[in-house]
């Protein structure tokens, strides 16, 4: 009698497990996330901070090399020595520049201004291509014409003033797509609490890379690696190309396309962010938005001061205050 109820007991306990065939492991192979304790949204929001830190080097990076670049001495025109500082000079530094362009300096500001006239045609474009083809694609590939041509840049600045210029106005056009594919990749990726955090992260690398390109650019051009400027040039260009690469190979358009999400994560966002409406754009309201023009102006001002001084400030150094070109970094 009681091994009847012992085998009746074993019975039961057998029966209580699922059979083999409906067991799935804890984690499956495709569920993998990119990295341990990693989210997948968090991984993307880390390389397009990389991204960011490529597109400010590569953007700015010219202001510092053109006071190497340019042979003070050879101009005609005698503002530089009339309006420089009176004070001290600095003892490391001669009081004109050697380099091999003899550019004035309208010169100088025609191609240190030529970047922002392509630039500022693909702001709008760069949103409805995103739309069209992807943000992945379209941030990894302005950032890959931009890091070639910037490789291109010494060879080019030997060969034709008026072929530098437009190069430069061609990188400007590459870069534009950047900001408007990247609030695409964020509209499909980051659920909508979480929005602000990742694309903090994100857009902050363009101050790292501002941060981190001018003084490296300094001590580059002031070194003989490569003949002093033109390594500024080679080291950043090859940089942007290398990160394009792992940025296609690491990241993908939707949560749906990703090979290694977890399945949690996944359904996080898209359950967050919902089915996407397709929505006729209230241009009228748009354009007779108080607010937006608010912002805009805002935007004006901050960015015409920022940039004033990136693209001026390093020659106003070199040439005025007679500053060495580390200082000046």
């Amino acid at each position: 009698m009681a091994n009847r109820d012992q085998l009746a007991d074993d019975s039961q306990l057998l029966t209580s497990f699922p059979d083999p065939s409906e067991r799935s492991p804890l984690i499956k192979d495709g569920n993998k996330e990119c990295f341990p304790c990693v989210s997948a949204r968090f991984f993307l929001a880390f390389m397009a901070f990389l991204g960011f830190v490529n597109v400010y080097c590569l953007r700015v990076n010219l202001s510092v090399a053109i006071v190497k670049m340019v042979n003070t001495t050879g101009l005609a025109d005698n503002d530089t020595v009339t309006n420089e500082c009176p004070g001290d000079v600095d003892n490391s530094t001669t009081s004109s520049s050697q380099g091999e362009f003899h550019w004035d300096e309208t010169t100088q500001g025609v191609v240190l201004g030529s970047f922002f006239y392509g630039y500022i045609t693909t702001q709008i474009p760069g949103g409805w291509l995103a739309e069209k083809i992807g943000g992945r694609r379209l941030f990894g590939y302005g950032i890959l014409c931009t890091s070639v041509l910037t490789l291109l840049t010494p060879i080019v600045a030997r060969w034709s003033l008026p072929g530098l210029i437009v190069l430069r106005i061609v990188e400007g056009i590459g870069e534009g797509v950047t900001f408007p594919s990247m609030h695409a990749m964020f509209g499909v990726w980051s659920p909508l609490l979480e929005r602000s955090k990742l694309a903090s992260l994100a857009y902050s690398g363009a101050q790292m890379g501002t941060v981190i390109s001018l003084p490296i650019s300094g001590f580059l051009c002031d070194s003989d690696l490569a003949g002093g400027w033109p390594s500024v040039f080679y080291v950043f260009g090859s940089l942007g190309c290398v990160w394009v690469i792992a940025w296609l190979l690491l990241i993908h358009d939707t949560p749906g396309q990703h090979p290694r999400i977890s399945k949690a994560e996944r359904n996080h966002i898209e359950e967050s962010i919902g089915k996407k409406e397709n929505l006729k754009t209230p241009w009228k309201s748009i354009l007779t938005c108080g607010p937006l023009w608010g912002i805009a102006a805002g935007h004006f001002a901050s960015n015409w001061g920022m940039y004033s001084m990136l693209t001026c400030l390093p020659t106003y150094m070199k040439q005025i205050l007679k500053f060495n070109i580390k200082k000046v970094s």
